[in-house]
């Protein structure tokens, strides 16, 4: 019953790319403690106290004052400051390409890799980036390289309440600004990050990061997701799932109990995040229910299983198919 109550997630382009008309709204909060790595961890954020909020949605690039100078992405989020933050969504990666504020526009000539997918516990990746901006009539050169790892998984409490499930990621940066003025001049920064997904909602849960520049102080911070358009916690609703056998040839049976009745669908998700037209809907009641899909068609692999309680993903399971 442990196992099932705290499952190993991994979050897939499915479960995690942000879908135009998405929105949600975050909280900048105080920097707090990121607690332990590992696994089946409870980090307590419940002390973060908000100090602004901001709520963002998810837009074409093209109806942006600037979309033009990001013609490589396909989303943007909009703020309620103006800003524009530009990503790329695909089945393997959620790459950030720039943002716009007020008259800066950052445009990366190398984009930056925000999340791969699938991502599980204990996966990890390396990405190099560049930009060159304006800033007070100079030109900035910044590159850099992220490392990302995802180093725990468990229970989130923040003010917003408890999510489980959640997959955590630390992010390392290191980069350089370049910039000539009266001669050139380098300052370097470590921005030691982490944040929580769940899979399902489209966009993190919470961060907390120390920004460390090599000139002047360090900085702190934290924040936390509000609400959302996609984040729907089903932990008390879905109180207990399982997939079977693991590895499968032919066929996969799933096991759920449910504590009021739902409609159900099973979806199964590719390695590089495509949804196979493999799936099986379902009224689902309360208590034990059950739902099998056949696979004997599928390749040898790896393949997710999604269980949604009307139109949102309440947990993922990974098995294997062997022939």
């Amino acid at each position: 019953m442990c196992s099932v109550s705290i499952a190993q997630p991994t979050l897939t382009a499915t479960g995690m790319n942000p879908v135009i008309g998405n929105s949600y709204t975050v909280e900048s909060a105080n920097y707090v403690s990121p607690g332990s790595s590992g696994a089946s961890q409870t980090w307590n954020l419940s002390s973060m106290s908000g100090t602004s909020s901001s709520t963002a949605n998810a837009v074409s690039p093209g109806s942006t004052t600037y979309g033009g100078s990001f013609p490589n992405s396909n989303l943007a989020w909009t703020n309620t400051g103006g800003d524009a933050i530009y990503y790329k969504t695909s089945n393997t990666a959620l790459q950030f390409y720039g943002v716009a504020s007020g008259t800066t526009v950052l445009s990366y000539s190398n984009p930056e890799d925000q999340l791969h997918f699938p991502f599980t516990y204990n996966n990890t990746y390396s990405d190099t980036w560049a930009v060159n901006f304006n800033s007070g009539g100079y030109t900035v050169y910044r590159k850099g390289t992220t490392n990302v790892t995802a180093d725990s998984y468990g229970t989130l409490v923040t003010p917003a309440g408890t999510f489980t499930n959640v997959l955590r990621i630390h992010f390392v940066q290191n980069y350089q600004d370049s910039i000539y003025v009266m001669g050139p001049q380098i300052v370097t920064y470590n921005n030691d990050e982490y944040i929580w997904y769940k899979e399902g909602t489209h966009v993190q849960l919470a961060t907390v990061y120390t920004l460390t520049p090599s000139t002047g102080s360090p900085t702190t911070s934290g924040t936390y997701t509000t609400t959302t358009s996609g984040i729907n916690e089903f932990s008390g609703i879905l109180s207990s799932s399982d997939l079977f056998p693991n590895p499968a040839s032919d066929k996969v049976t799933i096991d759920f109990s449910l504590t009021e009745n739902q409609k159900v669908n099973v979806r199964l998700i590719n390695v590089i995040g495509e949804q196979l037209n493999i799936n099986q809907n379902t009224n689902g009641v309360q208590g034990e229910n059950r739902i099998q899909l056949d696979v004997a068609d599928l390749s040898e692999g790896i393949y997710f299983a999604q269980i949604v309680l009307n139109g949102n993903i309440a947990a993922t399971k990974r098995f294997v198919i062997s022939k």
